[in-house]
């Protein structure tokens, strides 16, 4: 039984498995083993592994390509650590990062661990530090629910025990925000613990792109967000709800209750700084409301009628796209006006063409 498993998720990287690979094998904490997942790469990175004979080294090869996280599954069903890290195979350790990182470990109770990083380009030269600015639990959780990620995942650590009770089995189908959910998961359970020093070096190809910024990218956000938000769907901790969302809160007198979670994170969610947070809120609370039970309780409970119902669309319709789809529509509006005008007077022109024609002939 090794100290700690490395899961290693490694998809087309031929060119950057070798320096991976060497950066665990050089660790000053030698008690580790590194589980590799290829999920079926079409290039030639199992031949790159298979290079290296350390026998700490485990490759284990899907049959066709599953995903980010069910790579994960498959690395955790191997992996016989005390301790969990994930980090990808085209990123690399420091030299003392596994040392560090299981002192705290050793030290710490139910945590999840995170580390600085830093960027390096598709050569290995380091470019710049990354260090999470947002550390309070509860406002990481907020942040999350109401805005975006704010975390990293290259590094992050923890118990096995943790991984099994609190995420897996990991949803296969998520892909932009299987990282968010998981830090989601995690901290709705445990504390999380941060360390500044930047002991993971994540690659950073500028020439590609990250997935998350490119259109594709943002389209899938949209997509996911709503199983993202369902997470939250989880709280079982009225403390912890009144912990995470006590801005809010305090800005609208609504007092959270466990038995009504949807109807209270709906409206959470609707005050919420993009649209598609917003409708997830609002599909949430109809969901809340859509028996004659539910609506008679939360008119008991919170003196909500259907005509505050209706009056939830107002809170909905602020988002930038929403203003840009109204002042469209007035452009074309008036653009229709305008040819409307316009074709009349093409068609005179046209009828005195056509008696001039007839005219002549």
């Amino acid at each position: 039984m090794a100290k700690i498993s490395i899961l290693c998720l490694s998809f087309n990287h031929q060119r950057f498995i070798a320096e991976h690979i060497k950066s665990v094998l050089n660790q000053s904490f030698k008690d580790f083993e590194l589980i590799i997942v290829d999920d079926c790469s079409t290039d030639d990175n199992v031949a790159e592994i298979n290079k290296f004979k350390d026998p700490r080294i485990k490759l284990i090869r899907h049959e066709f390509n599953k995903g980010i996280n069910a790579a994960l599954n498959t690395a955790f069903e191997n992996a016989n650590g005390e301790y969990l890290m994930f980090l990808a195979g085209d990123d690399c350790l420091e030299p003392n990062a596994l040392k560090v990182m299981i002192k705290e470990l050793d030290n710490s109770g139910d945590i999840v661990l995170y580390t600085g990083l830093m960027r390096i380009d598709i050569n290995g030269k380091k470019i710049e530090s990354f260090n999470v600015n947002v550390k309070d639990r509860f406002e990481i959780l907020n942040t999350i629910f109401m805005k975006q990620n704010c975390l990293f995942s290259p590094g992050m650590s923890m118990r096995k025990d943790i991984f099994a009770k609190y995420l897996y089995p990991l949803d296969n189908s998520m892909c932009l925000h299987q990282d968010t959910q998981m830090h989601v998961k995690l901290l709705l359970n445990v504390e999380p613990k941060f360390l500044d020093k930047n002991l993971i070096l994540y690659r950073f190809d500028d020439n590609v792109g990250n997935i998350s910024r490119s259109f594709i990218g943002l389209s899938r956000d949209r997509m996911e967000t709503e199983i993202l938000m369902d997470t939250f769907l989880n709280i079982n901790d009225i403390n912890l709800l009144k912990k995470v969302f006590s801005k809010e809160i305090d800005k609208t007198k609504l007092e959270p209750k466990i038995e009504y979670l949807e109807f209270f994170l709906g409206n959470m969610a609707i005050l919420a700084s993009e649209w598609y947070r917003k409708v997830w809120g609002y599909h949430t609370i109809m969901r809340s409301y859509n028996t004659k039970a539910k609506a008679e309780a939360l008119k008991k409970e919170y003196d909500f009628e259907f005509k505050d119902y209706l009056k939830l669309i107002n809170l909905t319709t602020e988002d930038n796209e929403v203003i840009k789809f109204k002042n469209k529509y007035k452009k074309y509006k008036k653009l229709s006006i305008a040819l409307g005008g316009l074709s009349v007077v093409i068609l005179v022109f046209l009828i005195i063409g056509v008696l001039l024609e007839v005219k002549n002939a």
